[in-house]
């Protein structure tokens, strides 16, 4: 790959990055209401169609962003880029009502390359959560008197992820890898009071909640044998600061005034995380992968208005498929994925947990025989929350397009 191709997709990284961290919404749930939102589900290359696992995988033909650690085994001569957009459906369920959403957007971009035979460097943005949710219908008396109004909340926004990842390869089977995340996002909630019996027609509330912090963490993978290979991620506790900006309106038959204000709020606290990886080779064909993770919330001693965050527990699994019959035939390049991911939860309301669950299938197709660039597609349907404790339960169905592409840099030119 020469130069100039380096810098374009520098260049539209950087593009792209802007261009995500500015969307309004990569969620619907309305479970994104608490804290800083849903924790991101979607992430690069294959991992989303194998139940979001990837700990022990190394990254020769894609950007593994599950651990640092993987870029150790990256070929010294390819480049690779990873682009992401997703599409989900839901439908949420409170009692005997129902309604559902659709929302479409960029999920994800990145680059790596190497910087020797044994390390290599990878760079992708990411959204860490997203916040898309809206409130109505919600009536009160204003205090001290008979007058009724009317309230709706929307908000969204989310927090992004710039991760930079480091890996070096100490040795053919034992690799490690360093992480470093910058985190800065914008939290948007409207507040509108319709006023129903009074001289004052509406009250506009915009409060913009920025949020940013720094983040480390570290990783290793370790290939036991030819068909084994197992992997660890470990990413540190850090406080996200904010500063929160205010604007009331309030619009009479007659006059409009706004009021605005400026204040610092209360940092969040994102906890210590741990993860292991496994990954084995069951044949020649077929490749299966496990993932278990753990996030130590309730070390932050914080809550949510509602909820209150506890220890939550990630478990995913995956198996893949590809033919080893004639490779220069289309259809035995393809490679088929399915897999199953399940979350407790990070919050509890009212003593009941809003875990995650879902099922996953992914179907893989090769750009060019000789190179492992790829458009990798995923479905994923899946359940949260209860309808129990009047909760709501969110059905969804997820899609997903990664085109993961590979190119050769620093190659000599063949003269016949």
């Amino acid at each position: 790959m020469k130069i100039k191709s380096l810098i374009f997709y520098t260049v539209l990284l950087f593009i792209s990055s802007k261009s995500i961290a500015q969307s309004n919404s990569l969620s619907s749930s309305p479970y994104s209401l608490y804290g800083l939102g849903v924790s991101n589900d979607i992430g690069t290359g294959i991992t989303n169609s194998l139940g979001k696992s990837g700990i022990a995988m190394p990254s020769t033909t894609f950007i593994n962003n599950s651990n640092p650690a993987s870029f150790g085994a990256m070929y010294k001569n390819s480049f690779l880029y990873d682009f992401g957009f997703k599409a989900e459906t839901n439908t949420m369920a409170e009692g005997s009502g129902s309604n559902s959403n659709i929302i479409a957007n960029f999920s994800n971009i990145g680059i790596a390359f190497p910087i020797n035979a044994r390390s290599a460097f990878s760079a992708t943005l990411v959204p860490l959560t997203s916040v898309g949710y809206t409130i109505s219908g919600i009536e009160s008396y204003i205090e001290g008197s008979t007058d009724i109004f009317s309230t709706s909340i929307d908000g969204e926004g989310g927090i992004n992820d710039l991760k930079l990842n480091y890996g070096y390869g100490l040795t053919k089977n034992f690799r490690l890898g360093l992480t470093a995340s910058a985190l800065f996002g914008k939290i948007t909630e409207t507040e509108t009071n319709y006023v129903l019996t009074n001289s004052i027609s509406t009250i506009l509330i915009d409060d913009d909640s920025a949020y940013s912090g720094f983040r480390l963490g570290a990783g290793f993978q370790y290939d036991i044998t030819e068909k084994i290979a197992i992997g660890g991620v470990v990413n540190l506790p850090t406080s996200l600061s904010g500063d929160k900006i205010s604007t009331t309106t309030i619009t009479s038959e007659a006059t409009i005034e706004t009021i605005e204000s400026d204040s610092s709020i209360d940092d969040f606290k994102l906890p210590l995380e741990l993860g292991f990886g496994l990954q084995t080779k069951l044949n020649d064909a077929f490749v299966f992968s496990f993932d278990f993770k753990k996030s130590y919330w309730n070390d932050t001693n914080q809550s949510d208005q509602i909820g209150t965050f506890v220890d939550q527990d990630f478990f995913g699994a995956g198996l893949q498929f590809k033919s080893t019959k004639n490779q220069l035939k289309f259809f035995n390049r393809l490679q088929y994925r399915a897999g199953f991911n399940y979350d407790n939860g990070n919050i509890e309301i009212d003593d009941t947990r809003i875990s995650n669950s879902a099922l996953n299938i992914g179907l893989g197709i090769p750009l060019k025989s000789d190179r492992s660039s790829m458009i990798n597609f995923s479905y994923s349907y899946g359940s949260k929350g209860t309808i129990s404790n009047g909760l709501i339960k969110e059905n969804y169905h997820l899609f997903s397009i990664n085109l993961s592409l590979e190119g050769l840099w620093f190659q000599k030119r063949k003269i016949n």
